[in-house]
């Protein structure tokens, strides 16, 4: 049903640019200025005090934390695996950190198979939990091989695309 029996992928870009239910192909020398590519997935640019309305294109970096899930309850004083995925544009992905106290203090996770442009790159952290009960803050971040690394804040002028900021979880370690 995705765009059977044929679909345009677009690698390295956003899902709305990979076009299911394909029926014409046009081909052009200049940007297509129809409404969704320029109204409706699109975000600010600055240049300045200047903003330009631009399509979205190219896959923000970004990093997830799969498990241990928002919430979850863990025990004190043991050995946790955090993983997840990580992916970015037309890339590999080189590095992925995590921290387990809300980003002051940064370890190298451990990446898992061969790096591919465009593929996501999966990881895994052991982690030892503190003796102490109380609630931690997880967060993951990814480098890729241009050198990218995920920001820190969301960018007010992206709406609710591109959301590639830190996201960090809470765990409650007991």
């Amino acid at each position: 049903h995705h765009g059977f029996p044929l679909r345009a992928i677009v690698p390295g870009w956003y899902a709305m640019a990979s076009i299911k239910w394909l029926e014409r192909i046009i081909v052009t020398n200049k940007p297509f200025n129809g409404y969704y590519q320029t109204l409706d997935y699109a975000c600010w640019k600055r240049r300045g005090e200047i903003a330009d309305l631009v399509p979205l294109s190219e896959i923000a970096i970004k990093a997830e934390i799969a498990r241990p899930a928002q919430g979850e309850i863990i025990s004190a004083n043991s050995k946790v695996r955090i993983y997840g995925a990580a992916w970015t544009s037309d890339d590999e992905i080189t590095k992925v950190e995590v921290s387990t106290d809300g980003g002051s203090v940064w370890s190298e996770t451990k990446l898992i198979g061969a790096a591919k442009r465009n593929a996501w790159r999966l990881w895994e952290f052991d982690w030892k939990t503190p003796a102490k009960p109380g609630k931690q803050k997880l967060v993951a971040r990814a480098t890729d091989s241009q050198g990218r690394t995920q920001p820190i804040e969301r960018d007010p002028d992206r709406g609710t695309y591109m959301i590639n900021h830190l996201l960090p979880i809470t765990v409650e370690v007991r």
